[in-house]
């Protein structure tokens, strides 16, 4: 047990000196887009409260923001699996992003993609089908979001280092 605290210890020690740092670390009371961004989201009627949603845990809710984020989303769904018959048992939802991040007090901005997915099954009720076709876009709406964030945390670390 002793050895194990040493070792721990000691790969605390090393990564501190290596100048890791966690890219979603909590710094000042939020992590990752946390305090960071105003989002507005361009897109369809029926997915753009889904993404919203999405990104409202995650984003600030007051002016207090140094980046303004502007997402348009599209999205669209593709037969996967079809039977002899012409009925479609599988569909696969697919939600296209494009993001600009534009920092307040330099008018710098940048752009990014991104594509997430999701598949749901069509099955004989018409509830159960409806519901596995909502849930599939808020994953799709969750992944687009985790994916924007990333992208965004990455690329302002990359210029915090200078790189």
């Amino acid at each position: 047990m002793t050895r194990l605290a040493i070792l721990a210890f000691a790969g605390a020690v090393l990564l501190s000196a290596c100048g890791f740092h966690p890219l979603y670390a909590e710094n000042e009371g939020g992590g990752g887009l946390r305090r960071m961004v105003l989002v507005d989201v361009t897109a369809p009627d029926a997915i753009a409260p889904t993404i919203r949603q999405a990104f409202k845990r995650r984003t600030a809710l007051g002016a207090e923001a140094p980046y303004d984020l502007s997402i348009s989303a599209t999205e669209q769904s593709e037969r996967l699996a079809v039977q002899r018959d012409s009925t479609v048992t599988r569909f696969n939802y697919q939600l296209r992003g494009r993001y600009f991040l534009t920092e307040r007090a330099t008018g710098k901005r940048y752009t990014g993609r991104v594509v997430s997915s999701a598949s749901f099954n069509v099955v004989n009720s018409q509830y159960s089908t409806l519901f596995a076709e909502e849930a599939a876009k808020e994953k799709a709406a969750r992944q687009l979001v985790d994916d924007v964030e990333r992208q965004i945390l990455l690329e302002l670390a990359d210029e915090k280092e200078g790189k």
